[in-house]
């Protein structure tokens, strides 16, 4: 735990460990940059073992990965390697999706209407209606596996695949539905149209120009992270580790990255900041879409809190949740991590906000 004042860090530790306790969760984290301040908290354990927790411990921060993988397309779009504008049709001929067109920005914003694969509907269900009968029997194979208790995980094409047996929810660009088949699908594009793997990217764009040391992509890593998650069984069951469930991972894009909270609030200020990006398309990514209530833009969420506005993204993945807030001007900002996932909700929003709106 580091901090550059003290007095503050001990009352922000006890709120942060009462967090833990009353939520359940083995063990918790955060990172926060606010007034001068620099804080990382830890509290419990990085696993059920006893696993210490400390401030470089690795989790996966699930769906704030989608605000990257929008940044590393937006940054493609800078370079000239493709627009806003492209059909995921024209960048990806050989992906077959039905329906009307969608546009690249469909996806970043979730305004494509692609079925929620994993999230929402029945995935053996989905499967037995597979027109491609190698999809079919690929996915029936891994269903089976999966069943067994096989670490498995589903290719982004299946992903797709799936997610085209559904109607949309909408015809593209007349409403707001988040799916995650989007973000695969904005992966796919990535590594098209550049030539390069996400984790490439990942690593050429975000963590070598910010010095970083400890955040990765999984398919691309299949380590676990020190801090594992856990899922809350039947009643007087214990708890469950899911941390090595990668079925849902497909090729990264929907919430792939581990990192620690340090690491994660520096490349979510880095974003925001607009010092990675054109100053248009920065614009562009915070601007909320009308379909969304204005809530969502190209990979960032609107958060308003009792101090002002922040942008930024919640991740849930495998028996980890996140949450991670930036203010406008990226001067401060809050990272929040629990190991649990159950029926209630931690509320990270509000717990971020008693932090970074206290400071």
């Amino acid at each position: 735990m580091i901090t550059s004042v003290p007095a503050i860090s001990s009352d922000r530790q006890a709120v942060l460990d009462e967090f833990r306790s009353t939520f359940g969760s083995p063990g918790a984290v955060v990172a926060l940059r606010a007034s001068g301040t620099h804080w990382i908290g830890v509290a419990g354990v990085a696993d059920l073992a006893g696993a210490r927790l400390t401030d470089t411990s690795r989790f996966r921060i699930g769906s704030i990965s989608k605000t990257i993988i929008a940044f590393l397309v937006l940054d493609a779009v800078s370079s000239g390697e493709l627009s806003l504008d492209d059909t995921v049709g024209e960048l990806l001929p050989d992906v077959p999706l039905s329906g009307s067109p969608i546009t690249v920005r469909m996806l970043l914003d979730h305004t494509s209407g692609l079925f929620n694969v994993g999230d929402e509907g029945d995935v053996i269900a989905d499967i037995a209606k597979l027109t491609d009968p190698v999809l079919r029997s690929q996915a029936t194979d891994l269903a089976s596996r999966y069943a067994a208790g096989e670490n498995v995980l589903i290719p982004d094409r299946l992903f797709v695949a799936l997610a085209d047996t559904h109607d949309r929810y909408f015809e593209p660009g007349t409403g707001y539905h988040y799916s995650n088949v989007n973000y695969q699908l904005a992966a796919m594009v990535l590594a098209r149209v550049t030539g390069r793997s996400v984790a490439e990217l990942l690593r050429a764009r975000i963590i070598e120009p910010l010095g970083l040391r400890r955040t990765t992509l999984a398919p691309d890593d299949m380590s676990l992270p020190d801090m594992h998650g856990y899922v809350a069984g039947a009643t007087g069951a214990g708890l469950k580790d899911v941390t090595d469930d990668t079925l849902a991972f497909g090729n990264g894009g929907g919430g792939g990255v581990i990192s620690t909270a340090d690491e994660l609030l520096t490349i979510m200020q880095a974003i925001v900041s607009g010092r990675l990006l054109d100053a248009t398309l920065e614009a562009d990514m915070k601007r909320a879409t009308a379909q969304s209530s204005g809530s969502y833009g190209l990979g960032l969420a609107t958060y308003h809190l009792t101090c002002g506005t922040f942008y930024g993204h919640g991740g849930a993945i495998d028996g980890t949740q996140s949450i991670a807030l930036i203010r406008p001007d990226a001067s401060s900002g809050v990272v929040v991590a629990v190991n649990l996932r159950k029926a209630t909700d931690p509320d990270l929003l509000k717990f971020a906000d008693t932090l970074i709106c206290a400071t």
